[in-house]
C-alpha cells in the first residue's frame, strides 16, 4: 500500500508557478523583458534629467517616451488577448 502512494507521488508533476519573465504558460516573455528594460531606462533618464541644471525639456520627453514604451505595449497585448479569446 505504501508503494502505490509513493509511485503516485513520484509520477505526478507539480505545477510550476510562472517565473518573473515568463507568461502564464511558462514560456519566456520578451514583452515582459522589454517592459522592464524600458522602465529601468526611464528611471535612469529621469534621474539624469533631475540632476542636470541645463534645459530639462528633452530629458523629460525622453523619460516620458520610455515610460510609455514600458506600459503601453503590455496593455495593448492584454487587450488583444482578451478580445481574441472572445472571437467565435
Amino acid at each position: 500500500m505504501m508503494t502505490s502512494q509513493a509511485n503516485q507521488t513520484e509520477t505526478s508533476t507539480p505545477l510550476k508557478k510562472p517565473g518573473f519573465l515568463t507568461d502564464y504558460n511558462g514560456k519566456p516573455s520578451s514583452m515582459r523583458l522589454m517592459s522592464w528594460v524600458a522602465l529601468f531606462t526611464a528611471i535612469i533618464f529621469g534621474w539624469i534629467t533631475l540632476t542636470q541644471k541645463d534645459n530639462q525639456t528633452t530629458g523629460v520627453q525622453i523619460t516620458f517616451g520610455f515610460l510609455i514604451a514600458a506600459f503601453a505595449p503590455k496593455a495593448v497585448q492584454k487587450f488583444a488577448e482578451v478580445n481574441s479569446s472572445n472571437l467565435p
